[in-house]
């Protein structure tokens, strides 16, 4: 029953072919059947002698030629001749004494036969023609008609409009109409099934592909542009609930991880304490453990939070901001045998989330110092460019691989290619997030001699 009523809906679905067919069968048809009315209504006014023949001026100004011919300019008597005909009489015609006598036609009808009279071409109108009769007497009398249907009652000859021109357009007009209404009718179609898509990429939009109007659709392609639209709002939107449960499901590996971490953390950090107070003399390298623990705690709270807002930015002095942070790089080149560089390119206030940034640089710092051999340098470098304040990394080590240019900073992301040393793939990205948390970007590349970290925040 189900596949019954499938197969029904489907044979109601009419193709785009047909849709154009039919319009283009409606329009021709319709302009066909408008001209054969219009030409039989057209007939029957002949028939019934309200309109004469097209051929009625030309046999009335054959007749009126015999007519005239045996007149003379005295005697013309426009009378004895049909009045479907425009009359002028010339005497001295080619002369200087050249003077008509007698007429009935306008100035631009007297002119254009004036000028026939003398040999001239192009005036008269397509369908108009003119007679020249010698009169007994010599004079020269011109005979105009036009070749068209007028209204058997000279009354209405002069009262109304010229019957043919009037009747002609009155058939465009209504060729016009029609077209008009079936083109309209035709975009009403195609704007029904063209909203159905535009809803459909509003319900895709807001993830719900079950709501696409698959059903109501009456033009096959759009039907099938319906469903393609459908099946991939469904896949886009098991993707994004499939991403969203592993984003759920790498939080949640954060949080353990920071949990398992607090307490060997927490040992290793009151025993350092412990050792500081017993001894004497505080060693460099007991200082370095002390700093290090305290960085730690603060990784762990960060981890705890990825992803969110910093929750207060304030203005920043560069100076002591990067003062500090050469402090930790110091600590980290120290032990790694490292010569570590400061370049500050620029000094002055911007606005940050201070504990959120220096982690994010000191995570940059640590990334550096991982991948350099001995002997090698880092360097920390502040800039402003375009409205920006960039923080650089550089170091001399081996440089990013084409893989770790596009991944790196991806959660967990770790190159296959360089030895981890431990390292988890937290560091970068925790600088990412940190830098779109601050509206701002993060850059890798390679400089040729080593990796190039960039992190570059808006100065407000």
């Amino acid at each position: 029953m189900g596949s019954w009523i499938f197969m029904e809906r489907r044979r109601r679905l009419t193709s785009l072919r047909s849709v154009l067919l039919r319009y283009l069968c409606l329009c021709g048809g319709g302009c066909a059947l408008i001209l054969v009315l219009w030409w039989g209504i057209f007939m029957q006014l002949i028939d019934n002698g309200f309109l004469l023949s097209a051929t009625a001026s030309a046999q009335a100004c054959a007749e009126a030629r015999e007519t005239v011919a045996s007149m003379t300019a005295d005697t013309f008597d426009p009378s004895a001749i049909s009045s479907l005909c425009r009359h002028a009489v010339v005497c001295d015609a080619n002369t200087d004494a050249e003077r008509v006598t007698t007429t009935n036609m306008s100035a631009h009808q007297l002119k254009t036969a004036l000028n026939d009279l003398h040999g001239g071409s192009g005036n008269l109108g397509m369908m108009q023609y003119q007679y020249i009769v010698t009169m007994a007497d010599g004079a020269t009398c011109l005979l105009q008609y036009d070749y068209a249907v007028p209204y058997a009652d000279p009354a209405l000859r002069e009262r109304l409009p010229d019957f043919q021109t009037c009747y002609i357009i009155l058939l465009v007009v209504l060729m016009l109409a029609w077209l008009a209404v079936t083109t309209h009718r035709t975009v009403r179609t195609f704007t029904a099934e063209t909203s159905r898509i535009d809803e459909a990429t509003r319900q895709i939009a807001a993830q719900h592909p079950e709501a696409v109007d698959v059903d109501h659709a009456r033009i096959r392609e759009f039907s099938a542009t319906l469903q393609a639209l459908q099946t991939m709002g469904q896949q886009l939107t098991d993707s994004l609930q499939r991403q969203w449960q592993l984003e759920q499901q790498r939080t949640e590996q954060v949080a353990a991880l920071a949990h398992d971490l607090k307490t060997p953390l927490t040992i290793i950090q009151g025993n350092a304490e412990l050792l500081a107070e017993s001894a004497d003399t505080t060693a460099p390298e007991l200082d370095a453990i002390l700093r290090a623990g305290d960085r730690a705690q603060q990784y762990l709270a960060a981890l705890r939070s990825v992803g969110t807002v910093p929750a207060a930015r304030q203005h920043t002095d560069s100076h002591a901001f990067v003062a500090a942070l050469a402090d930790t790089a110091n600590a980290l080149c120290r032990p790694a045998k490292l010569h570590f560089v400061l370049q500050e390119q620029w000094q002055g206030q911007f606005l940050c989330a201070a504990p959120e940034l220096s982690r994010a640089l000191e995570n940059m710092l640590d990334n550096a110092v991982r991948y350099t051999p001995a002997g090698g340098t880092v360097t920390l470098t502040i800039s402003k460019a375009d409205g920006d304040v960039a923080f650089t990394v550089t170091d001399t080590g081996p440089g990013f691989t084409p893989e770790a240019l596009h991944k790196a900073g991806q959660f967990l992301y770790t190159d296959a290619a360089r030895p981890c040393n431990g390292h988890q793939g937290l560091g970068l990205y925790l600088a990412r997030s940190v830098a779109q948390a601050h509206v701002g970007k993060l850059v890798l590349a390679n400089t040729g001699t080593g990796a190039q970290v960039q992190l570059c925040l808006p100065m407000q």
